[in-house]
């Protein structure tokens, strides 16, 4: 009975390890996609401001 209980021990700790090795590997893959977004975030509404907005803050401060 001690084996039975060993033998599952050994199957179920060898699917824990390779469960853990995959997410491992998918955890860069994951942060690359988050700092990509994250960068999306920051930087587009900043190039929208760049383009859009400033011809319109150098037509208004003509008149300063």
């Amino acid at each position: 009975m001690g084996e039975t209980f060993s033998g599952l021990f050994s199957v179920i700790w060898e699917i824990c390890k390779e469960m853990a090795s995959v997410f491992f590997g998918f955890i860069p893959m994951a942060l690359h996609f988050i700092f990509w977004v994250l960068a999306g975030i920051v930087i587009l509404p900043c190039v929208f401001v760049a383009g859009n907005l400033y011809p319109k803050w150098v037509e208004w401060g003509e008149d300063f």
